[in-house]
């Protein structure tokens, strides 16, 4: 089974940037930020996270 690398930014926008994966991205920021406890995120909201450059 091949996996996406999160370090590409297509990848990293596919898994973080959905709403169907906002637990996994709320996860995340609370491990790398280190909040804990009474002091964590519940709850984000997302924008597109694809720029669409005008032609």
């Amino acid at each position: 089974m091949k996996f996406a690398d999160p370090k590409n930014d297509l990848a990293f926008k596919k898994i973080f940037g959905d709403e169907k994966h906002k637990n996994i991205l709320i996860s995340f920021l609370n491990s790398v930020l280190d909040f804990k406890d009474n002091f964590v995120i519940v709850d984000v909201s997302l924008a597109n996270p694809y720029q669409i450059p005008k032609i």
